[in-house]
């Protein structure tokens, strides 16, 4: 019998570790019949993917065009005196309401910048604040001085030529709002009450890039057209142009651009054994997809590099790539800004022509807008079939009929997009 038992050896116990979960985006939205996302699905799926840059502190100047980040108080009246417009006479207007009549009004003029006696007058430049007593000032130019005495031909009412305390401003009230965009004149009002920056995020980054695999003779017509329509939006540009080569050589490329990217834009064959997918694929998570757009009715999504930067996918026609930037990049680029509104402002004009539409997809016309008896008139260009680019240039208008296929005879009326870039 053993008065000691040995020391139980130790048993390992494995336990199985669960891999984790792959990356993915998030769950795209559904498709109709075949296959095809809404144009609206679409939109709102890819805004929701990214988020507004972070804003900072930006002098006026930098700031211009973008959109401010909080609400700017006023801390005190602008201006906070009533101030003297043009040089010429403080007055009591009472004291000039029968200066039309025969012989006009005589005033006598002080010089201990007062104005509380009744028939007195005292000189003025612009931009001092108004004698006390004062209530209107007449300019040079409508009085005659004698001496000590002013001849007033004309009345006046109180407030001509003076600019009253807090009438640009008052002392706690909004100058701006978040949201707004700085422009010029806000920028003027903002120097008057004595703010040289503001809170605004920064315009985005934009690199573009074209990929013509199949083809590297091609000309590269759109990232000269996607670069132009993103820096009219107000944000800054890198055009790389046309890649081409090795995949290794094209993802070195990209994978340059990341650091200097807020959103990366390329055009290219999109279907997923080209090169361009396929090397976009190997660098991160991506989304491609058959929306119910016409022209324009595929779109690629992706997140690339450590810093997950997004970069979209367009088609390689120049008026599908346009049309693609329009309905789905232009809103991620105003998002990433910060702006309150991230889509067109649909405009309704006469249709110059017939337009018909297709069931189940937004279709997208090329139109030119005339002004005839004070209505906009939109003449529809080219081949709806086959758009050109040359119809692409002489367009100012896109003519956008909703999914319900609707035709629209001439002169009725239908939504337009402005083109201003």
């Amino acid at each position: 019998m053993r008065l000691f038992k040995r020391r139980s050896e130790a048993i390992e116990v494995s336990v199985p570790v669960e891999p984790e979960p792959a990356a993915t985006l998030p769950d795209p939205p559904g498709t109709d019949a075949r296959g095809r996302r809404s144009v609206a699905d679409e939109r709102d799926y890819l805004l929701s993917l990214i988020t507004p840059l972070p804003a900072f502190g930006m002098y006026l100047l930098d700031a211009w065009g973008t959109a401010v980040c909080e609400d700017i108080i006023a801390d005190h009246n602008l201006p906070d005196d009533d101030l003297v417009v043009v040089a010429g006479f403080a007055v009591r207007a009472d004291d000039l309401s029968g200066a039309d009549e025969p012989g006009g009004a005589k005033l006598r003029l002080r010089d201990d910048d007062k104005v509380f006696k009744v028939g007195s007058a005292v000189p003025v430049h612009a931009g001092q604040p108004l004698p006390a007593g004062a209530d209107a000032v007449i300019a040079e130019s409508d009085a005659e001085l004698n001496g000590t005495t002013l001849s007033v031909t004309r009345p006046v009412k109180s407030g001509d030529h003076v600019r009253w305390t807090g009438s640009e401003a008052r002392a706690g009230v909004p100058i701006m709002r978040s949201g707004q965009r700085l422009d010029a004149r806000s920028s003027a009002l903002l120097a008057l009450a004595g703010i040289d920056r503001v809170l605004a995020r920064p315009r985005p980054r934009v690199v573009v890039l074209s990929v013509a695999a199949d083809d590297p003779q091609r000309a590269d017509v759109e990232s000269p057209l996607l670069a132009a329509a993103i820096k009219a939006d107000g944000a800054q540009v890198w055009r790389v142009g046309n890649a081409n080569g090795t995949d290794r050589e094209l993802q070195d490329l990209i994978s340059d651009q990341l650091i200097r990217a807020d959103i990366v834009v390329v055009s290219g064959e999109l279907s997923e054994s080209t090169q361009l997918c396929r090397v976009v694929a190997s660098m991160g998570l991506m989304d491609l997809a058959d929306v119910a757009l016409e022209p324009g009715g595929r779109i690629g999504f992706a997140v690339v590099g450590e810093d997950e930067i997004p970069l979209v996918l367009l088609p390689d026609e120049p008026v599908a790539s346009y049309i693609g930037y329009q309905f789905f990049v232009r809103p991620l680029i105003r998002k990433l800004m910060g702006a309150p509104v991230v889509t067109q402002a649909t405009v309704n004009c006469l249709a110059g022509g017939e337009l018909r539409g297709r069931e189940g997809v937004v279709t997208v016309r090329l139109g030119a807008v005339r002004e005839q008896q004070g209505e906009k008139v939109v003449v529809p260009l080219g081949n709806p079939e086959h758009p050109r680019l040359s119809d692409l240039v002489s367009a100012d208008a896109l003519v956008v009929l909703d999914e319900k296929g609707p035709t629209v005879s001439l002169g009725e009326r239908v939504g337009c997009w402005l083109l201003d870039d």
